[in-house]
């Protein structure tokens, strides 16, 4: 018995998964794609929340530049959902926007632990306890770019297991070329995202290596595919030369004005802010987990935990992933920690450094759902009954009527 809990070895998992999970997947992830996106559109705010949201919002109505790095395909994106949406203020229009974003993210979630582990309770159980959590919740009803994050964290993690589950070389090909833009694509929004690029391409290109399917040629396919991926960032110069907007920021038109914003040197590049002197990396890094607790609560880390620990078995299929994504998690949360320059003790630079953590927080519930799948599985199989998924549906709908309950306002 495996994560995936059919009993198969890795070709007839694969060819298990390749089947009717694809499109119950497919229809679960719509159906959670729906319910988030009535909570949040229920609760959005209807005028210009709080934070950088004035100026982002500012920057897509005239298309001028957002504060570093830019923020090109936030900009665009908002630009079009302005013009499209026949209802509300423009403020309202980009709120909404941020919302579906959320909503997307949520249903990318459900899709990575429903084909990881074939568990439909598993997957509503990450998408809602991550969507619901006061960070996340607060964060995707305002026109702010971190629930574009969250999608781009959703899909990269859902490509990676697409990727994983691909049956043949030209099926492999396809998707490492998509998930390469993918990844170019992301880093047109919240940079810190690098660091799971980071993690994921070199996974991927491994995987490849293994399989006997990268060479130079298909190297330099994948890196123009990145590179398209990054196209956004034409934006900038292009908006600051036509110098249209009343507002706006800095000057691009020239190579090293562009370096300048992109590479966030105003506010230091690789930190949150440039002449702060802030708490401990180890202080940082018990915030981080305290939070999560607050956040997800701590049956979702200790779900999340056993996750892993189910890889010790030897009966368990495709390991691999997990651990990616821990190591995701881990490099992030230590990285982050140490580059993150800010006096946490100062409540509004804990506002700012918390926002950040649900980029963890969103691979924490992926864990946390494909953890329940296990627990359920690993219980049937020690009881020998099969009449524990009632169990499984009631542990993911308590977790997330706790979180909606705790943080509606």
């Amino acid at each position: 018995m495996g994560l995936h809990g059919d009993g198969r070895g890795p070709a007839g998992g694969r060819a298990a998964r390749v089947g009717p999970r694809r499109s119950g997947g497919l229809r679960g992830g719509l159906a959670v794609f729906a319910a988030v996106a009535a909570v949040f559109t229920l609760t959005l705010p209807p005028s210009v929340p709080g934070g950088d949201s004035g100026e982002l919002i500012t920057a897509a109505h005239e298309l001028g530049v957002a504060h570093p790095p830019g923020y090109p395909l936030f900009t665009l994106v908002a630009k079009l959902a302005i013009i499209l949406f026949p209802f509300g203020s423009v403020a309202y229009r980009v709120n909404l926007l941020c919302g579906f974003f959320g909503a997307v993210a949520a249903s990318l979630l459900f899709f990575t632990v429903f084909r990881l582990s074939g568990s439909y309770a598993g997957g509503i159980l990450a998408a809602g306890v991550f969507s619901f959590s006061r960070l996340t919740w607060q964060w995707s009803i305002a026109a702010e770019v971190f629930s574009l994050n969250n999608l781009f964290v959703g899909l990269l993690m859902a490509l990676t297991v697409h990727f994983e589950e691909a049956a043949t070389a030209k099926e492999r090909s396809k998707i490492a070329k998509i998930g390469a833009f993918c990844c170019g694509l992301s880093l047109c929004n919240q940079h810190t995202i690098v660091l799971y690029v980071l993690c994921i391409i070199p996974w991927i290109l491994f995987r490849l290596l293994k399989e006997k399917e990268l060479s130079l040629g298909s190297l330099l396919k994948l890196s123009l595919y990145f590179c398209v991926g990054l196209l956004p960032y034409v934006y900038l110069p292009v908006s600051s030369y036509l110098n249209q907007a009343r507002w706006t920021w800095g000057d691009q038109t020239t190579l090293l004005g562009f370096l300048t914003h992109f590479l966030r040197e105003e506010y230091g590049t690789f930190s949150l802010a440039k002449s702060e002197i802030g708490s401990s990396m180890s202080k940082i890094l018990l915030s981080q987990v305290t939070s999560m607790r607050t956040q997800l609560s701590f049956n979702i880390q200790a779900l999340a935990i056993w996750a892993n620990i189910c890889l010790a078995r030897k009966d368990r299929q495709t390991p691999s992933l997990v651990w990616l994504f821990t190591g995701m998690f881990c490099i992030y949360s230590l990285f982050f920690a140490w580059r993150a320059n800010l006096d946490i003790s100062k409540p509004l630079f804990m506002g700012v450094v918390e926002r950040f953590w649900m980029q963890s927080n969103a691979v924490v519930a992926v864990l946390a759902g494909l953890g329940l799948a296990a627990l359920v599985s690993e219980s049937k199989r020690v009881l020998n009954t099969s009449g524990l998924q009632w169990l499984e549906w009631l542990s993911a709908t308590l977790f997330i009527i706790y979180q909606i309950y705790s943080n509606f306002r």
